[in-house]
Order: structure tokens, then sequence, then C-alpha cells
């Protein structure tokens, strides 16, 4: 499923995928099947797609860029075949995760074997810098899940923590796609790093927003259930925001409903009643723009032209979607 707004970079899109699948029946060995199941179950590729724009920021897309899009997808979804395995995740998309399908053993291989086969494929343009940014954005990713997995069940998480684990697990890797696709070009330093910093403010504006939706989104066209962070004592910013406002009182009343083993219905439903009588959406939706902003302006920084258009429309997707 491409992004309306990414339909610049469909055909080519269309190119990383097949890539993937090149990739996969080269190297995949035994995991070769559920590797491609995996992938056949689509997503938004927002991530090559950023690859891909940010290459064509500074003149003709470089062929090569279709090879670090797939790689950059495999990185992605490797990171989701592990989260999905230590969250207990049987549903993702609307379709059993690779976890549920096959078990925990093969799911950890094959999420090892996706990381191993990306960077072997950005190795091959034999540019040092291009695995450095992959292999860094690789270690902040897991650094952000060590986060989120310290701060489980905690409700004292200050905002601070939350940005930073946000920046790990999702901003590093758009913000390594960004810079890849500006590093395949004439780019200057400067340039590059503003493509970097483009792609970081847009990774901590959609979680942001990913995480507004798990609380109020449709469950329909989320194609999962809302508030899975809560029952899993994920605490996000709407949840934190609300917490810190509170007295003690409403402190302890939510501490109360939290120790239900499972959240029932009407717990819920008290849970978002409370964050929204301390406006908690609206300070996160308005965070969520400050980034936008601040993504904006770094690529008032690259040459103007279609392609920049469509990185501005895909910040005001990132927004105003619905899933």
């Amino acid at each position: 499923m491409v992004i309306s707004s990414l339909k610049l970079v469909e055909s080519d899109l269309l190119r990383v995928e097949e890539q993937l699948v090149t990739l996969l029946e080269k190297r995949g060995g035994v995991l070769k099947g559920p590797a491609e199941m995996m992938f056949r179950g689509g997503g938004k590729r927002l991530r090559p797609a950023l690859v891909l724009l940010s290459s064509r920021l500074f003149g003709p897309q470089p062929e090569s860029a279709i090879s670090i899009a797939a790689a950059v997808e495999m990185v992605h979804g490797a990171s989701l075949i592990h989260d999905d395995v230590i969250d207990d995740t049987d549903l993702r998309r609307g379709q059993p995760t690779m976890k549920a399908l096959s078990g925990n053993r093969i799911a950890v291989l094959l999420g090892d074997l996706l990381l191993c086969q990306a960077l072997l494929a950005v190795a091959e343009l034999d540019r040092v810098v291009l695995v450095q940014v992959v292999s860094q954005a690789v270690a902040d990713m897991t650094a952000g899940q060590i986060l989120e997995l310290r701060q489980q069940g905690n409700v004292e998480t200050q905002v601070q923590d939350y940005l930073r684990m946000i920046e790990g697990k999702t901003a590093a890797l758009m913000e390594a796609g960004c810079r890849l696709g500006a590093l395949l070009t004439d780019a200057t330093p400067a340039q590059v790093e503003a493509c970097g910093q483009f792609g970081l403010n847009l990774g901590m504006a959609f979680q942001i927003s990913d995480d507004v939706l798990d609380i109020w989104g449709n469950p329909d066209k989320l194609g999962k259930p809302t508030g899975s962070d809560l029952r899993e004592r994920k605490y996000t910013l709407p949840f934190l925001h609300a917490y810190q406002q509170s007295l003690k009182p409403q402190r302890n009343l939510v501490r109360q409903l939290l120790t239900q083993a499972t959240l029932e219905p009407g717990a819920m439903q008290a849970l978002v009643q409370w964050m929204d009588q301390n406006h908690s959406r609206e300070h996160a939706i308005e965070l969520a723009e400050k980034y936008v902003q601040q993504a904006r302006a770094a690529l008032r920084q690259t040459p103007a032209g279609p392609t920049r258009t469509t990185l501005e429309e895909l910040l005001d997707y990132v927004v105003n979607r619905e899933h």
C-alpha cells in the first residue's frame, strides 16, 4: 500500500519490492519462504520512499538508491519481527505476525537474517560511510528498544525518556534513510545533514501521531484494537502528559485502574476520559506539529522542485493520517 503522496516514486517502490525478492532468493536460505511472506504483507513503505526521494532532491535518482531502499526496508522488517517477539504480538496490519505463524525461534532468526542481509547489500556499494549510517541506525533502534523495556510499567517515566525512546525506535531509521539517499548524490555535507534532520523530525512526529492513534484511532482502519500500548503498560506521550498534570488523588485512581491484570473496557474508557480531561491528545498533536515545523525548516535547505513538494506533502500526511 503506497501512501497517496508518494505517487512520484510508486514505480520505483515496486522495483524495491522486486529487489527484496531478489535478495531473499539469492541469500534467504531456509528462511526465504517466511521472509517473502512477510514482505508480501504490505506496509506503508515509507522508509524506502525516503531513500528514493532524498536521492532525487539533488538530481536524477542513482540506480544504487533501489538497493539501498530495499536494505532499509529489510532493517525495518527485522525490527518489526523482533518487536513482535518481545511484545508477544500475534497481529500486525490485520495479519498474523511471523511470531504467531512460525514461533519465536524462527522469528528471531529471520529478523537476524534480514539485518545481516541488509548490511551486506549496503556493503556491496563499497562505501564505508553508508555502512556506518545503517549500523548506527540499528544501534540506535536497539538502544531505543532497551529503554522502552526498562521503562515499561513505570508510570513515572519522564517525557524526555519517552522522546529518547522514540528517537531510537522510530526516528533513527528515517533519519538514516534520508542521509543515505543524499549520500548517494552530489549533495554537500550541509545538505546531507539537512536531509538527516528532516528524517529525524519526520520520524518523531510520525511516532507521536502513531501513539495518539493507538488511543483515539479507528480500530478498523488501524487493523488492530486501540489501547494496545496501555494494555502492555507502555506509557506513551498522552498518558505521561496526563499523569504529570494530575494531582495525587487522580494519580492514585490511575494506578488502581492499572493494577488490573487485563484492562477491562470500563477501565480503558476511564483512562481515555482522564487523558481527554487533561487535553493530552491536543498536547501530543501540538508537539508533533513542532517536529513537523523543524522538518520543514530542514527541507528548505534543499533544492526546490517536485521532490521537495512531495516531501512537504508527506509531512502533512504524518499528522493527519488515520492509520
